[in-house]
């Protein structure tokens, strides 16, 4: 294995000492770089039979694939299948080596994402063994390669048999159990959203790298300064080389390019390279302007032939974490080329327990979906993974800010020094790879590993002298150790040590850090509270939904869709979530007449909860700068905090998020029995508008009508633009039977927002029964569908069984508005009139 000890100060030469060139170094020929793309099989240890499978692989997915277990997601499978993480499984594959790669001097095998303790044989030589899934692997195995029929040959260790000898040694049981010995996707151990599956499996296909003079390990393209006629950039490269002499160092985007003599030495070694980008065009994330990427390279050139050459996208910008003491405690927020940005966001895990399923489809679509949400923010959530290449290429093409947790959660970890070198290791290959993506914001040591040792109660169970140590290993690696590397290596994001900064009883996780509020769920508080308990920047808060009745339908039998089935139960994680869902429903909604429509109010329930909190956020700017809702997405079909399920289809709350996060809003707050709107805009420049606010009963009546022209909402600002006694407003009509629509228009007309609100819960509303009229016709990108009703029709839920996306779903519609939703479908109905149903909430009622 070849590493560049990351301990060691990165220096970056201008020129080199002039060293005579070696008399045997003729031929000068680029690196040949291959993905070992083969077909593989698979066997439990030490039996007889192999089985075909294909990598990326997990043992899991390999085993369904061959039909020896069933669906691991369907009904209660998970428990009938936890005898795999108890055994040890093998892969092998062969391959041949082009004679081209043969010949070079140096012939490296590359494998990243490992998972977990593997040991690697080639032509039955051990070439590597691994403890980390985090991690690249690296071996020269040049002297082991034959032209053909090279046999790779995986052997991966039980991860839960693997750590046991180490746990029992530790001497007592850290929070977070055993999977803490472990440095791996720790949701796979099971969390309350999703399933245990403690598997094993190569999730990246090998690759092979042949090279004979120079090789670029790595390159950092960044910027030394910044102003609006000039970008001073240069790119830091350590490179491995076997030859010494001149050559020239080329840096290179669109026509221009930088040229630089240099003298090359044998060995490790890092130089660097500058140019200048006149008029550059900045990186900004989605809402603040245009998220502008250049295509830079770098190529080493000896003579007339070029030896090695490393591609570059990457943006120009800048990011600061901005923690200043204020009289009300201490600021938190994000400055985006020296502008303050309100995060607007959700917390991002894995995609599927099985990560070797992820396609490219899937990282576009929900990049895509949290665009159209207008979110700017994602975090990549502590008990995760560092996410694959293709994740941060599109953040970065999307304007997508990525605050990014190591991956360390809801855990103590261990101190000895092979868990800390094999820490540090992972943290400078990871901050290595990912500090070229404009994206990254931040990187956060853990997830509520500090709020869970002070608040949790979990220093009860160790004597004095074991809390000591742990709390010394605590600080070890995330008060010294991460820090150190974030500084040192990541170009300038910065570091948090762990997210929240205080646990939510503790009165300063509303003045200073940021904050994950649990109060609403956990604690059974009303949804109001987020009214009142608005942090600096809420990191964390949801409340739990279950998805559309089309995914329980595909991991249930119609006798397991129940409440309280086992099934049901099997995939609702958190102990006390369907009781805390009811709980809440029966405050603000009247009882359903059945387990479906107690399903799709869930979803209206989740909605309007949390909307309650992103509005309370963004009234609260500048104060609070951040709202980040848990959960975007699911690893499996579950009921969840998510806004998006397992399959991708949008929950109710993904369509509320959209409005809530318009980049202007006009967002309403009662007090007492006076109405306020607040203007709220994340534009960088001021807004100018109409105001319009009417009042309708439920059949259609208008009870007011007020126009305010010319409101003008600065940029980047929250304040009040109108506010009007509820009397006057609703004409004394009863609050039961009343609607209030807020409109904003832009200076051409065009509407920019809409919100309905309501001035009490669901559950006191007199709705009416009514008829939703439904026309059907085909359009370029699938059906136009146009919904009209004669009364208030609340929460219109559209369903079809044809895959595809609603433009909108889960609205109210008012008396006459003629309202068209798009859906987006490759599929040709066979009888378009009759493929979609309609259902409101009063069609809940019994």
């Amino acid at each position: 294995m070849y590493f560049c000890h990351p301990m060691k100060n990165f220096f970056f030469l201008a020129s080199l000492a002039s060293l005579p060139m070696s008399a045997t170094a003729q031929n000068y020929t680029a690196p040949i770089r291959q993905t070992i793309n083969v077909a593989w099989e698979f066997r439990q240890a030490n039996t007889e039979a192999w089985r075909p499978t294909k990598v990326p692989v997990s043992v899991h997915t390999a085993l369904l694939q061959n039909g020896m277990i069933e669906d691991p997601f369907y009904r209660d499978n998970e428990e009938k299948l936890q005898w795999i993480e108890r055994e040890d499984w093998e892969f092998q594959c062969a391959f041949d080596v082009d004679s081209t790669v043969l010949q070079r001097k140096h012939v490296e095998l590359i494998f990243k994402n490992l998972d977990t303790y593997a040991q690697v044989f080639l032509n039955d030589s051990l070439i590597l063994e691994t403890n980390n899934m985090f991690r690249t692997w690296k071996a020269d195995v040049k002297r082991h390669l034959k032209p053909s029929n090279n046999r790779l040959h995986v052997y991966f260790e039980s991860p839960t048999k693997k750590v046991e000898q180490d746990w029992k040694s530790l001497g007592y049981e850290l929070p977070g159990g055993i999977r803490t010995m472990t440095r791996k996707a720790q949701f796979h151990y099971g969390w309350d959203w999703g399933p245990r599956f403690v598997g094993c499996g190569i999730l990246k296909a090998p690759e092979m790298v042949a090279w004979d003079d120079v090789l670029i390990e790595n390159i950092f393209v960044t910027t030394q300064n910044i102003t609006k006629q000039n970008a001073q950039m240069v790119a830091r490269i350590r490179y491995r080389s076997d030859i010494e002499g001149k050559v020239t160092l080329i840096a290179q985007y669109e026509k221009r390019r930088s040229v630089e003599e240099r003298e090359i030495r044998i060995g490790v070694h890092e130089d660097s390279v500058t140019w200048d980008v006149p008029d550059p065009k900045l990186w900004w994330c989605n809402g603040m302007g245009e998220p502008y990427l250049y295509d830079f390279s770098v190529s080493i050139k000896r003579g007339a032939m070029f030896i090695e050459k490393a591609d570059v996208r990457t943006g120009i910008r800048t990011i600061e974490l901005v923690t200043n003491k204020e009289p009300k405690g201490e600021s938190f927020y994000f400055k985006l080329n020296g502008m303050p940005v309100f995060a607007k966001g959700a917390n991002y895990i894995p995609l599927d327990i099985f990560q070797d399923r992820v396609t490219p489809a899937q990282y576009r679509q929900i990049l895509d979906d949290a665009v159209s949400a207008n979110m700017n923010m994602l975090r990549v959530w502590g008990g995760g993974i560092y996410e694959d290449e293709l994740f941060y290429q599109l953040c970065d093409a999307r304007g997508m800010l990525v605050w990014q947790d190591f991956m360390y959660a809801c855990a103590m970890y261990p101190g000895s020094g092979s868990f800390l070198k094999n820490a540090a290791l992972e943290a400078f290959e990871q901050i290595e790879r990912l500090r070229q993506h404009p994206c990254i914001a931040l990187w956060c040591g853990n997830n509520e590993n500090n709020e869970a040792w002070h608040n949790w109660g979990w220093q009860m169970q160790f004597n004095e002298g074991q809390r000591n140590q742990i709390w010394r290993d605590y600080q070890v690696l995330f008060n010294d150790l991460l820090p150190t590397y974030v500084e040192n290596y990541a170009g300038g994001v910065p570091y948090w040590e762990s997210s929240p900064k205080y646990g939510r009883r503790n009165p300063k996780s509303n003045t200073e850090g940021d904050s994950h509020y649990w109060g609403v769920w956990h604690d059974e508080e009303p949804f109001e509270v987020f009214n009142k308990k608005v942090p600096r920047f809420m990191s964390e808060y949801g409340f739990q939904s279950f998805p559309e009745w089309r995914t329980i339908e595909s991991f249930t039998l119609p006798d397991d869709r129940r409440l309280e089935s086992k099934v049901m139960l099997t995939h609702q994680k958190h102990p006390r979530g369907n009781a805390l869902i009811a709980e809440y429903m029966k405050r603000d909604f009247r009882p359903t007449k059945t387990f479906e429509d107690f399903v799709y109010v869930s979803q209206i329930l989740q909605a309007e909860g949390m909307r309650t909190g992103i509005e309370a956020h963004r009234r609260n700017k500048p104060y609070c700068m951040g709202t980040l809702y848990w959960q975007l997405n699911d690893v499996w079909p579950v009921a969840s905090w998510s806004s998006r399920d397992y399959f991708g289809r949008w929950k109710a709350l993904h369509y509320y998020a959209r409005e809530a996060f318009s980049h202007v809003a006009a967002l309403p707050l009662v007090d007492g029995d006076i109405l306020r709107l607040y203007g709220v805009s994340d534009l960088l420049e001021k807004t100018s508008t109409t105001l319009r606010v009417r009042a309708f009963d439920f059949d259609g009546k208008l009870l007011s009508d007020v126009t305010q022209l010319d409101t003008e909402i600065p940029a980047d600002s929250s304040r009040m633009i109108w506010q009007g006694y509820l009397k006057t407003v609703l004409d004394k009509n009863k609050i039961e039977q009343s609607v209030i629509e807020i409109t904003l228009r832009n200076a051409a007309g065009e509407l920019a927002y809409r919100r309905l609100h309501y001035l009490c819960p669901p559950r006191k509303l007199f709705l009416p029964k009514t008829k939703v009229n439904l026309k059907v016709t085909p359009a370029n990108d699938g059906y136009l569908l146009t919904l009209q009703s004669d009364k208030l029709a609340k929460n219109l839920m559209i369903t079809t069984e044809a895959d595809g996306f609603f433009t909108d779903n889960y609205f109210d519609v008012l008396p006459g508005e003629r309202k068209s939703v798009l859906f987006k479908t490759q599929r040709i109905l066979d009888d378009p009139a009759n493929a979609f149903r309609v259902k409101s909430l009063a069609d809940t009622y019994n």
